[in-house]
């Protein structure tokens, strides 16, 4: 019966009804692709939360900075070995973009007018050559050094104590009460 009908819809006599199904089939293939071109389909904003990998490299940072502090302060005469450790009042931090849309509505029912207003805010978000998503960011914050102790084989000397804390102040903008300066064991 299914062979009959296509091969009744092309005879000659009903040739108009066939090539308005194939033309039809040609609209809706022409419709979906220019769909696609004029209006392309967003891929939903993913929320935005600070992974562990963007995690580890602050973490990292605040080690690296420890780190390279503890070799410039090993230099200074008499210090000898030397262990850093910072405290951070605020670690590294990212500023995003962000969109935000207001939307303003009216409605009046009954003499009565009634006001909607909606804010939906989404973070901007950038693509790399390889399809990978990620927040724009605007800025990034360094962290802020809350507190210093210094462990240094020459931490009992007076005048090695005052160089250390000289250069821990110049190196971060610490207050002197805000570091600790000790001798290693």
């Amino acid at each position: 019966m299914q062979k009959d009908f296509w091969r009744d819809l092309f005879r000659p006599e009903n040739k108009k009804t066939g090539n308005n199904i194939i033309l039809a089939l040609l609209i809706g293939v022409l419709l979906i692709i220019l769909g696609k071109t004029f209006f392309p389909t967003e891929k939903p904003m993913a929320e935005v939360k600070p992974d562990k990998q963007t995690a580890q490299v602050h973490k990292s940072n605040e080690q690296d900075m420890e780190v390279r502090m503890a070799e410039i302060l090993s230099k200074i005469q008499g210090a000898g070995q030397v262990d850093v450790m910072l405290t951070f009042r605020v670690s590294t931090e990212s500023v995003v973009a962000h969109e935000e849309k207001t939307e303003e509505s009216r409605s009046q029912e009954n003499g009565k007018t009634s006001e909607n207003l909606s804010k939906e805010t989404t973070v901007v978000m950038t693509e790399d050559g390889k399809g990978n998503t990620s927040p724009l960011v605007l800025t990034e914050n360094s962290p802020q050094v809350e507190g210093v102790v210094i462990v240094a084989q020459g931490g009992d000397n007076a005048v090695v104590c005052k160089a250390l804390s000289s250069a821990a102040q110049a190196l971060l903008d610490v207050p002197a009460h805000k570091i600790a300066i000790l001798k290693m064991k």
